[in-house]
């Protein structure tokens, strides 16, 4: 690697954020060269060959210059490369997120273009949902985003692609914040974030297990308090390109800043899931179809035109523990049936499948419609 790449390399590294890492690592700090540099040893070394000079004016002409020969000479000693020293450096004040895809077209290290676009975009909307998730617990985000995310996924950056299937970094800077005492350290926002997105997936993965082994969409209702919501479900689908066929693993690298350290985690989700996935994002934003349902309760409405004998009526039945106003269309025989239910206020029962919305209830393919009367409710 050419000095050239290395100062581009170095961009987002300030000589605080090296010093934090000499400090780190075992390094000396031996006091200043006036203004210009900091000065740093290693304490089991005699060797001048031990010695780092950090500059400190980033206004000076050779500031780049003088923070690549900071970085060779530590890499030197400690017998990495520069690179491993600039993202050491980095990801003490940074948490890091990959997203790596994995099916047999992206082995090669290439994407269809589309499919590559839509990655880093759908990148960007699961760490938003995690924004939004982190300051209200909802099932569906609409809407502006509040000025707080808005600045928190500006923030982000987009790291280096690497090798290895198909990988995109996500890196979310994370500053330290102090309360006005100036004593006790507070939380960073991104840290905030970082931890919730990480809840939010584990709580998402969990539920996916119970929804393959149960089927039963309620499942998912106690990943939302954890962080999930339809956002972050459609954020996830997108990373499996658009035929939803590629699998991805989501790797969570907190800032390994002492103050703020929060274990690495990782998250996969096969092509199975991805379909799973999907019904869940439906489930959230009130669109899904509970099969094979059988529901009971009081006529609430009818509707039949003139000219028709069929006609639809409406039944207040409960689904799990919420009530619903369920449309179900009927025949000639069995809609005047639930006219003289509907007159004697007695509840009828229909089964089929329920399509439910925002708004709306419909039992599709209704059968085995009839009345209970007294003495006949079970």
């Amino acid at each position: 690697m050419s000095r050239d790449e290395m100062a581009k390399l170095l961009y987002d590294v300030s000589p605080n954020q090296l010093e934090s890492y000499l400090i780190a690592n075992g390094w000396n700090h031996d006091g200043n060269l006036g203004k210009l540099a900091s000065i740093w040893h290693r304490p089991e070394a005699i060797s001048a060959d031990a010695e780092v000079l950090v500059p400190q004016l980033s206004i000076a002409k050779d500031f780049r210059d003088r923070l690549v020969d900071a970085v060779l000479a530590i890499a030197a000693y400690e017998n990495r490369t520069p690179v491993e020293v600039v993202n050491a450096t980095a990801g003490h004040f940074a948490d890091y997120i990959r997203v790596r895809v994995f099916h047999r077209d992206v082995e090669a290290g290439t994407i269809p273009l589309n499919d590559g676009v839509m990655l880093n975009s759908r990148a960007r909307d699961l760490m938003a949902s995690a924004a939004l998730s982190t300051m209200s617990k909802r099932r569906y985000f609409s809407g502006a985003r509040p000025p707080e995310a808005q600045d928190y996924i500006n923030s982000l950056r987009l790291g280096q692609t690497e090798i290895g299937s198909y990988i995109v970094t996500v890196i979310a800077p994370v500053t330290p914040v102090q309360s006005n005492q100036d004593v006790i350290p507070l939380t960073p926002l991104a840290r905030v974030v970082t931890a919730n997105l990480a809840s939010g997936l584990e709580a998402l993965s969990r539920a996916v297990e119970k929804f393959a082994q149960a089927e039963d969409l309620t499942v998912f209702d106690e990943a939302v308090s954890f962080g999930a919501s339809s956002n972050m479900c459609d954020a996830l689908l997108g990373l499996s390109g658009e035929q939803r066929t590629r699998g991805f693993e989501i790797s969570i690298a907190p800032s390994t800043s002492e103050k703020f350290c929060n274990e690495a985690k990782t998250f996969v989700f096969d092509a199975e899931k991805v379909a799973y996935i999907v019904a869940a994002s439906e489930y959230y934003k009130d669109n899904y179809v509970l099969t094979g349902r059988t529901i009971s309760g009081f006529v609430k409405r009818l509707d039949r035109p003139r000219a028709d004998e069929d006609g639809t009526i409406t039944i207040e039945a409960l689904l799990g523990e919420v009530e619903k106003n369920i449309t179900v269309e009927l025949g000639a025989a069995d809609y005047l049936e639930a006219v003289t239910a509907h007159r004697a206020k007695e509840i009828v029962q229909c089964t089929g499948d329920v399509h439910v919305t925002a708004r709306t209830a419909k039992l599709l393919n209704p059968t085995g419609f009839r009345v209970l009367q007294s003495g006949n409710l079970f």
